[in-house]
């Protein structure tokens, strides 16, 4: 396989964007540059970044020449295109979509933007290949931006968006190696365990009702809370710091790596309650760490939990919070004694989606989409 330049235009230089291209160049053949931006004011970041790149690019002392171009949805890779120098903008492109702008979830009173998420329509036409970190979310983002397209008078371009869809491709996100992190002493009681950000999309409200529920109904639980909190994070945040205070054993971003991989298998059971996930990789890392998943039955969730056996599926996805409340307390009742065997759980996370195999795919195709317009 021969060795590419790969470079990287990321507008939204943090989180789960960050930690895919740092994981996939950690173990990919290939050399990467990468160019990014602070990982705040998303909005304005996609607005602008376009233009920022085409000027820093003019000004980058580049290792060596790239060969193909990687960025996010966050870019609008068509402004980019006609603004950059043609030495960049006739490079091969690929776009990665974590989310699109046609579906993410508002918050109440906001309004969406279709300028935004019709720059995502733009960025999937002008790429050479999209890849999508869930069939869920190519259908759902297909869907609504054909929908949308429906609607406007004239010059709709669908053909070339439903071009677009059939060149994409399903690249499940990779997650990091488990480290051999040194045991630490269980809590007596099972250890529940959220791994989301404290915003609306993630519902930490039903998170809330849930716990609620079944401290009324007597169950004996404790709490890790790794999620990251921001300065609009969900009022169910403070909630539950203030009324399960004396059950929660970590609240708060994990420090280092080895900090999270440690909380994390401290976890037993690992919650995710979200309105929308395009994947769920905190969910994925804590599985590899020996937590049993409790994931809602719809989203992402039962085509990555596929992977692991109906069996999986059944026991660990809930219809309701009233389900969601069951399973919990079924899981509970049964601590220490699990009724799954959670390393075939861990191996199959590890197997299935660890960087070292993502990396050797995400490789190939770049190679491919290379020598396609070479």
């Amino acid at each position: 396989m021969r060795r590419l330049h790969v470079l990287v235009l990321e507008p939204f230089g943090g989180g789960s964007h960050a930690s895919f291209y740092e994981g996939w160049q950690r173990y990919s053949a290939h050399q990467f540059q990468v160019l990014h931006l602070p990982a705040v004011h998303w909005k304005w970041r996609s607005r602008h970044a376009g233009l920022t790149f085409a000027l820093r690019l003019e000004e980058a002392n580049l290792e060596s020449p790239p060969d193909i171009v990687f960025c996010s949805d966050m870019l609008n890779l068509a402004e980019w295109k006609g603004i950059a120098d043609s030495r960049y903008a006739s490079l091969p492109a690929i776009a990665y979509f974590h989310e699109n702008q046609f579906t993410y979830p508002l918050s109440a009173g906001e309004k969406r933007d279709y300028h935004l998420a019709y720059n995502n329509v733009l960025t999937a036409i002008c790429a050479n290949q999209i890849w999508f970190n869930s069939e869920f979310h190519r259908n759902e983002f297909a869907d609504a931006a054909q929908a949308w397209l429906r609607k406007m008078p004239d010059f709709s371009h669908g053909e070339h968006f439903d071009q677009a869809i059939q060149k994409s491709r399903i690249c499940y996100p990779g997650i990091n190696p488990v480290p051999t992190t040194q045991a630490s002493l269980k809590p007596r009681h099972p250890v529940i365990g959220w791994v989301a950000r404290w915003e609306h999309d993630k519902r930490p409200d039903v998170f809330l009702q849930a716990l609620t529920e079944l401290r009324r109904q007597g169950q004996d639980f404790q709490l890790c809370l790794l999620g990251q909190a921001f300065q609009n994070q969900h009022p169910a945040y403070d909630r539950i710091q203030q009324e399960f205070a004396n059950q929660i054993i970590h609240c708060g971003y994990a420090s280092s790596p080895e900090e999270y991989w440690q909380r994390l298998s401290d976890i037993d059971i690992v919650v995710s309650t979200a309105d929308h996930e395009f994947f769920g990789i905190g969910i994925l890392e804590a599985v590899a760490a020996g937590a049993i998943p409790v994931v809602p039955n719809r989203l992402a969730y039962p085509e990555v939990f596929a992977n692991f056996g109906a069996n999986i599926v059944a026991t660990c996805t809930y219809d309701s919070v009233d389900d969601l409340v069951n399973t919990l307390a079924r899981w509970i009742a049964q601590h220490p004694d699990k009724p799954i065997d959670t390393i075939p759980l861990q191996e199959i996370a590890v197997r299935q989606f660890h960087w070292q195999q993502q990396a050797r795919e995400y490789d190939q195709l770049l190679v491919e989409v290379e020598e396609a317009v070479r």
